[in-house]
């Protein structure tokens, strides 16, 4: 009969540095992440804007090669706010186009990303509390900061899948349709803001719902939370915007007066709200509003103000948003810090 001996073997191979560790979490919260049925419809559902975007991009380098036969879409966009210089030379609101275009798939990808972050981040560390899983990462070699990166690069892979990849797709495309060196020298700086937006957008959405989600190991408590922070900050907002614009226009001679209120860099109310938060730094990374000042300048003076209503968003600084998402981003990271205990004495 052989005897087996129990006893400890050591094990001989080589341990990688910190640097690193949190990727093994990464994968496989990605991999875990991408057996839900759910996650993978949203995926196909948010890559379709980036095919519209694709597609719209490599057209305008078409456009910019050969003008006359796009002729019936120049006309559209000359009616739409760039003015007739649009017919005769393309390139001359080159930067406009391309700004509106991204800023356009941004605010529609950040639906997406919302929703996915919602589905991906509800459990990342409330089902980790729920079956007592901390001490088995912890026993390892791992700090929490390894721990916490490695849940944040689960939601930052898979907005990466819906954001920044798509966008430099379309990019890349948009270049490789245009054949024009000149539109990497005006349209690269725009990239690196899409790149940015969509970092701002990961860091904050990702250290939210990391912090919602070690607040209750209920992936269901956790999403009504979600929810709550998301649907309620806009409908409270909307309403308080409501109701202030309606005020003004009483007491600002009717139309003129909704118009200066809409316009109003002292109106406060839409900041209430977390996604008009991350857009309105959105708006300003992109240059979003310069584009449709410069747009609204082509207009008849009557047309002006009532263009530039109908078209920008909030008008209120942009550093009031970043001062709101600094200070959740804070409270996320207390949050964190005290309800996810380590064993750091065990390396």
């Amino acid at each position: 009969m052989p005897i087996i001996d129990q006893g400890y073997q050591h094990w001989s191979g080589q341990l990688s540095g910190h640097a690193w560790r949190w990727l093994a979490i990464a994968r496989n919260g990605i991999r875990v992440g991408m057996k839900e049925s759910k996650v993978r419809i949203l995926l196909l559902f948010a890559w379709t804007p980036a095919v519209a975007l694709a597609a719209v991009l490599c057209l305008w380098g078409l456009i910019e090669r050969n003008s006359a036969s796009f002729r019936p879409f120049l006309e559209f966009l000359s009616h739409f706010g760039f003015g007739p210089e649009v017919l005769t030379d393309p390139r001359s609101v080159r930067v406009e186009f391309w700004t509106i275009c991204y800023s356009t798939f941004m605010d529609i990808e950040q639906f997406a990303a919302m929703v996915l972050v919602l589905l991906v981040g509800r459990q990342l560390i409330g089902q980790d509390l729920r079956f007592n899983a901390m001490p088995l990462y912890f026993s390892r070699p791992l700090r929490r900061s390894d721990y916490f990166l490695g849940k944040l690069a689960v939601i930052g892979g898979f907005l990466g899948m819906v954001i920044i990849v798509p966008a430099v797709v379309a990019y890349i495309l948009g270049l490789a349709f245009s054949l024009d060196i000149t539109i990497l020298r005006d349209t690269f700086p725009l990239l690196l803001s899409v790149i940015a937006y969509g970092l701002v957008i990961t860091i904050s959405a990702g250290t939210l719902i990391l912090a919602v989600s070690s607040l209750s190991r209920s992936s269901r408590i956790v999403g009504l939370i979600w929810i709550g922070l998301w649907f309620v900050t806009n409908v409270t907002a909307a309403k308080l915007n409501t109701a202030y614009l309606m005020e003004q226009s009483e007491f600002g001679q009717g139309r003129s007066g909704f118009v200066e209120a809409r316009l109003s860099e002292t109106n406060w109310r839409p900041i209430v709200s977390y996604t008009t938060d991350l857009a309105r730094v959105g708006q300003q990374l992109l240059g979003t509003d310069t584009c449709w000042r410069k747009l609204a300048d082509r207009q008849s003076p009557a047309g002006h103000d009532m263009f530039l209503m109908m078209f920008l968003g909030p008008q209120y600084p942009w550093y009031w948003s970043a001062a709101v998402l600094a200070g959740l981003l804070l409270v996320s990271a207390w949050i964190l810090h005290t309800r996810v205990r380590s064993m750091d004495r065990l390396k």
